[in-house]
């Protein structure tokens, strides 16, 4: 009579171990992709950087959330925007892309880059010394901090930036040159390029927020501006930095 209830008992417990076999599963292929998900950014960001390149776009205007693009910055003319839109769209594997450009024209453009042409020559030899003349120059901008070789803004450097939006909108006349700058670590060249995509960076951000364009000028300075030795026994960390350097009042 053992066996009759056996068998019961064990009818009982098989879908009780059905279903503890599929919470497993589902929670194992849950962990496997948030693992992935910084691989997936990663992916997609350097494979649609090397489509943008290939196209002779500019590559900075890309970020990813996941599969989804997000496009952000200035470009001259909608036909521009819609171009870059529809090429990041094409890249395989990327969801939807979200477009925050910013369509300017031709004249606007040249105006940005009359005033990055008549910046003050990069010193050699000495110690820099970022200008605190005026309010927005004072702000601190230590909390914007990158990780390596990237250019994407945290929340906590959108934080930050929301203070300099503030001045902004206070002087519509205000003309500033946004700066980054890194230690001397790697080549001068990927120095001088992930600077400039950083400087671009914030500079995208901030006309997203409606900040004109001729106000915000972009520059990467690379290691060549800094404000510690590199080579001395202060923390050489200081010179990865972003500064703001009022151009026009």
């Amino acid at each position: 009579m053992a066996f009759p209830a056996f068998a019961v008992g064990k009818q009982q417990l098989l879908p009780f171990a059905a279903l503890l076999l599929l919470v497993t599963v589902t929670l194992l292929t849950l962990l496997s992709l948030l693992v992935r998900q910084p691989t997936i950014e990663t992916d997609l960001l350097q494979r649609t950087r090397q489509a943008l390149a290939e196209a002779g776009l500019p590559t900075h205007m890309v970020r990813f959330n996941g599969r989804d693009g997000i496009l952000s910055g200035t470009v001259v003319g909608e036909a521009e925007a819609e171009r870059l839109q529809a090429l990041v769209g094409n890249v395989y594997g990327v969801r939807q892309v979200e477009n925050r450009l910013v369509p300017v024209s031709s004249s606007t453009a040249q105006q940005a880059l009359d005033v990055s042409n008549v910046l003050p020559p990069v010193p050699t030899g000495k110690l820099y010394i970022p200008s605190k003349k005026y309010p927005i120059e004072q702000i601190d901008l230590s909390p914007i901090q990158f990780e390596y070789a990237r250019a994407e803004l945290d929340a906590e450097s959108i934080a930050v930036l929301g203070q300099v939006l503030a001045e902004l909108r206070k002087h519509s006349g205000m003309v500033i040159e946004v700066s980054a700058h890194t230690d001397n670590e790697g080549t001068a060249l990927g120095n001088l390029a992930v600077s400039q995509a950083r400087a671009e960076g914030v500079r995208n951000y901030l006309l997203s927020e409606n900040v004109d364009a001729k106000q915000v000028v972009a520059k990467g300075y690379g290691s060549t501006r800094p404000v510690v030795d590199h080579n001395s026994a202060e923390d050489s960390s200081k010179n990865r930095r972003v500064d703001i350097t009022v151009l026009e009042e």
